[in-house]
């Protein structure tokens, strides 16, 4: 897959990937009719992953290892013999685990979640193809980018923070996780962290970005970025229900 225009598509029609970036965020409606003529989709995924996981490798970075076998107790984990006396050798490992896994599945989780929009809207007989249904994900995803880089600032300016505090989605407060409480359950906090101002700023990019290039109307766009969210919610409660 490259960045190449579409056929017959004036060079200028969308502008460069580079200020599509800032535009989508500013001026959205802008950036996605730019994108419907034009659909790239290389660096928005880039940035996507890369802040991603630079956010978790300085996150966990910002953990004692001491830390984090406290918060296996607390959870009722037991803590593998071989680093009970080595807990700083444990979270290295763990670092480098939450390294791997954050630059393994962040592409698969946006090409997969391309994948499902243009099933739904291709059933909605819309004509758009996966190419820019890519384009509209990865763009309309962008302010988790500025909330990894949040999260990244934030963690830069910290000596030290906890594991419970990274898990919860704590570090940067945009969503309700905090009213959760010290006692609250883990189905509980999952629920109240998934109510935040960057998913919601999301969901709005995402449904006016299938509205205009999907060419379908404000109802069904929106209708199916939040049914699809609600998906992602209903998963994440199960496996915080689960694990």
């Amino acid at each position: 897959m490259s960045e190449t225009e579409v056929p017959g598509a004036p060079a200028e029609a969308g502008g460069s990937s580079i200020r599509l970036l800032a535009q989508v965020l500013s001026s959205p409606r802008q950036a996605f009719e730019a994108l419907a003529r034009r659909p790239v989709f290389l660096l928005a995924l880039a940035v996507l992953v890369l802040l991603g996981v630079g956010a978790v490798g300085i996150g966990f970075s910002k953990v004692s290892g001491e830390d984090y076998v406290r918060s296996l107790e607390e959870a009722g984990r037991p803590v593998p013999p071989q680093f009970s006396d080595d807990p700083d050798k444990m979270m290295s490992i763990v670092r480098v685990a939450a390294l791997g896994s954050a630059l393994l599945f962040q592409p698969i989780v946006y090409l997969a979640l391309a994948g499902l929009f243009l099933v739904v809207f291709r059933l909605l007989g819309s004509e758009i193809d996966y190419r820019r249904s890519l384009a509209i994900t990865v763009h309309g995803m962008l302010p988790m980018a500025v909330a990894a880089l949040a999260g990244i600032a934030i963690a830069l300016a910290r000596d030290r923070i906890s594991m419970n505090e990274l898990q919860s989605g704590g570090l940067v407060l945009s969503n309700l996780g905090s009213l959760a409480g010290d006692a609250g359950s883990k189905v509980t906090r999952a629920l109240l962290t998934s109510v935040d101002l960057f998913s919601a700023w999301s969901i709005g990019l995402l449904g006016l970005g299938y509205r205009i290039v999907a060419r379908v109307s404000a109802g069904s766009a929106l209708g199916t970025v939040g049914a699809l969210w609600l998906l992602g919610i209903a998963i994440k409660v199960a496996l915080a229900a689960a694990f």
